[in-house]
């Protein structure tokens, strides 16, 4: 009975992760920065970039962070857990810190955020 809980308990798991993974996972990229404003090089200097995400298209206001800043040229997130509003149109930006100085945020990226989520996966088993 032990055995047959724990296997329960794993089919429930990997019910939860198919039904995340199927939630509709979408990756923003960018270029890498390697100049300050002054075209000097960065050189070896660590740089950590933070995306964001707003519905506002001047940048103005409502700034989301999208994900915890990095050191990845990439956010993979998922639509619904960032709260991002199905059907609304969106935009993204980043900016990029080196040494305790951030960079202006990048020019926004306007993306329509799709109305639907798409089905979870069914029929789950263990082979």
């Amino acid at each position: 009975m032990r055995r047959k809980a724990t296997s329960m308990m794993f089919v429930f798991l990997v019910a939860i992760l198919a039904t995340a993974i199927a939630a509709q996972a979408e990756t923003l990229a960018w270029n890498a920065v390697t100049t300050y404003t002054d075209g000097t090089s960065i050189g070896s200097a660590t740089v950590t970039y933070q995306p964001y995400w707003t519905t506002d298209s001047t940048l103005a206001t409502g700034l989301t962070a999208l994900g915890s800043s990095s050191t990845a040229t990439t956010a993979t997130f998922n639509i619904d857990t960032v709260g991002l509003p199905r059907g609304s149109i969106i935009y993204f930006t980043c900016k990029a810190t080196v040494n305790g100085t951030a960079s202006a945020l990048a020019t926004a990226l306007s993306w329509n955020v799709p109305t639907k989520a798409p089905a979870a996966p069914s029929n789950l088993r263990m082979n």
